[in-house]
């Protein structure tokens, strides 16, 4: 792994146990190759049918709250936790971390952080068309067709300024999300038999892809991410009685916390194992996928729990 300013090169043990490569282990390693063909347009998708959901606000509302939300997280994670995190995981020298502190102003080395200045702009970019082109005409395809037309022709803007150029080319994206929530809303919803079978027939089409390479990126796109959105239709038909619990709303609480604090443990967990030779046997292979899993994910919630609880802490204090 390398980008400007550090980078590490992982190297897997010459004794490395049989079960790193057993049908398991495998399609742990296979599973974001798959998902990695449309998670990043699909995550776009869902910011525009959640601002699609939401009140319409004047472009300096907006404004605002977006650099609260996504701006500001980006600066104060990136330097008080990624950064340092990675530094702890021997991604940068001590010289090489200094660099990257300041890159973080140009947008060099964000790493994971990428996503919030993009979506950042790609929210206001939307937002500024629909203000001059929805108002007058109200078709939401118009707004489509307007969003992929700056996506195919992005790159010819002659400067970029902190990831513009990055949130034009998910606009399309957007978009689309913004077009299926006002879809979903004057439509009646499929019963879960056509659900069902839905799910099947794209299934048959991804496994038929995995195998043979047919689709387009474009299709691979819409195939993975209806998928992901039938698979959570099912789900929220069938197993309702999560949303009940309080350990469903202590994710959902944190769950931009698990966002932020997630890629950055990666190179803690890759330093021990690597490091520590654990992959020599079975149970450290197995631990190494629970722990880049399962117990990421929980110390991303305990984490996001303890600046909840640091939050109120400082509210309090101010406020007194």
């Amino acid at each position: 792994m390398s980008t400007v300013y550090g980078g590490i090169s992982y190297a897997l043990p010459s004794k490395i146990s049989a079960a790193y490569f057993s049908g398991f282990s495998k399609f742990f390693r296979a599973l974001p190759g798959w998902i990695y063909g449309f998670h990043m347009p699909l995550f776009f998708v869902l910011s525009g049918a959640v601002f699609a959901l939401k009140k319409e606000k004047d472009i300096d509302t907006l404004l605002k709250s977006k650099v609260k939300r996504l701006i500001i997280p980006y600066f104060l994670y990136a330097w008080l936790f990624m950064i340092p995190l990675k530094y702890l995981g021997n991604f940068y020298t001590k010289h090489q971390v200094i660099l990257a502190l300041r890159g973080i102003l140009y947008g060099i080395d964000s790493g994971h952080l990428w996503f919030l200045p993009t979506l950042f702009w790609c929210i206001i970019c939307f937002a500024l068309l629909k203000k001059t082109v929805y108002k007058k005409v109200k078709s939401p395809y118009l707004l489509l067709l307007l969003s992929g037309l700056v996506q195919l022709l992005y790159s010819y803007l002659p400067f970029d300024f902190f990831f513009l150029k990055q949130g034009l080319s998910f606009l399309f994206w957007f978009a689309l999300g913004f077009v299926f929530e006002f879809e979903r809303k004057n439509h009646s919803s499929w019963n879960f038999r056509t659900t069902v079978f839905a799910f099947l027939v794209v299934s048959i089409i991804e496994i038929f892809d995995f195998k043979y390479h047919v689709l387009t990126p474009f299709f691979t796109i819409c195939c993975g991410s209806f998928l992901v959105y039938l698979f959570a239709d099912i789900c929220s038909r069938k197993l309702s009685f999560f949303t009940q619990k309080k350990s469903w709303n202590l994710v959902v609480r944190n769950l931009f916390y698990i966002y932020l604090l997630h890629d950055p443990l990666e190179y803690i967990v890759l330093r021990i194992f690597m490091n520590c030779q654990f992959l020599t046997t079975a149970i450290g292979c197995y631990a190494y996928i629970f722990a880049r899993t399962i117990l990421i994910f929980i110390l991303c919630i305990f984490l996001g729990e303890c600046i909840h609880k640091m939050k109120g802490y400082i509210l309090q204090f101010l406020n007194q």
